[in-house]
């Protein structure tokens, strides 16, 4: 264990290293400069130096590199042009509800999707068992966008039961915070359902077929507690890698579903950023996400210690 989080820590180094040097390049390879875009057209040469100066952006690439780099390593991922703070407290400030997001519609995305693989498991020729995969297709096919802009009609606009948009926290304002999450975790879960879907009935139906089933079954047991105390855990090892970059994803921001719902989260931020080529806000989100996704395939990774004795063995 100790070997593997040494490991890790130095892949999340590289990785990140890599990544803010990509992202650096990239983001001042976009035509426009940003002290024209505070300042505007009326602006002085002087007036864009000393902005530029103050935001890092004068001199030669290389030599904002070093200096983007040396700030970096200290923990300074410098201050947002927008929002004329430091990046880090703007990131951590949007956080919270993408990461709502995140967690409410994997949940409940895997609950379900468990659900009807195992009735499927142990009724595997009703009509709705094996109108399982294609319905998942259906689910997977359906955009994004379109299906926000369904429920936004039928349940905010015709119904009324729930606001087309807006946000609340959860911990201070719960009972404004539910309704308004309902909608888009719904959007969410719509897609996410379909994608653990097949790999769970994949993976569930070739643990089924296995040749040491047959000593559980030899000795009476039902094929529901066949499927979910023997075939399940073994099952679980190939969706666990689907949740956890998944999961990152989502944490990395739904941009889709933040803008049309109106959520201040980190997908909406990411655009802000960029839009108005905001570059250490753009830099500092994107080593953020970066961080997400190491984060969580290791946990992952240790996760398969935790199921699986042959992992913990090796």
């Amino acid at each position: 264990m100790p070997q593997l989080l040494l490991r890790r820590a130095r892949d999340l180094v590289i990785v990140l290293w890599v990544v803010g040097t990509v992202m650096f390049v990239v983001i001042r390879l976009v035509p426009g400069d940003p002290a024209v875009s505070i300042l505007g057209d009326t602006a002085t040469p002087e007036q864009l130096a000393v902005l530029r100066d103050s935001l890092g952006l004068s001199g030669s690439w290389y030599e904002q590199y070093a200096a983007w780099l040396g700030r970096v390593i200290s923990g300074d991922l410098g201050t947002s042009i927008s929002f004329s703070e430091p990046v880090l407290p703007v990131i951590l400030g949007h956080v919270v509800p993408t990461l709502t997001l995140a967690v409410f519609s994997t949940v409940i995305s895997f609950t379900v999707a468990l659900m009807i693989t195992l009735w499927g498991t142990v009724r595997p020729r009703s009509l709705a068992a094996r109108s399982v995969t294609q319905v998942a297709s259906l689910g997977m096919a359906l955009p994004q966008f379109w299906v926000a802009l369904i429920v936004i009609l039928v349940f905010a606009m015709v119904l009324g039961w729930f606001p087309p948009s807006g946000y609340a926290d959860l911990l201070t304002d719960p009972f404004t915070a539910v309704p308004s999450l309902v909608l888009p975790v719904v959007v969410l879960v719509v897609g996410d359902v379909a994608v653990y879907l097949i790999f769970l009935r994949e993976s569930v139906t070739n643990e089924m077929s296995q040749l040491y089933l047959r000593t559980a079954r030899s000795k009476g047991l039902s094929e529901t507690r066949v499927a979910l105390g023997h075939a399940l855990p073994n099952a679980l090892m190939p969706i666990l890698t689907v949740m956890g970059g998944h999961f990152a994803t989502l944490v990395g921001g739904v941009v889709i579903v933040e803008t049309v719902f109106v959520i201040p989260g980190l997908g909406s931020l990411a655009l802000q950023a960029i839009s108005t080529r905001d570059y250490p806000l753009v830099q500092g989100v994107t080593l953020f996400v970066t961080l997400l996704f190491v984060v969580v395939n290791l946990l992952v990774d240790l996760s398969y210690a935790l199921i699986d004795p042959k992992v913990r063995v090796s």
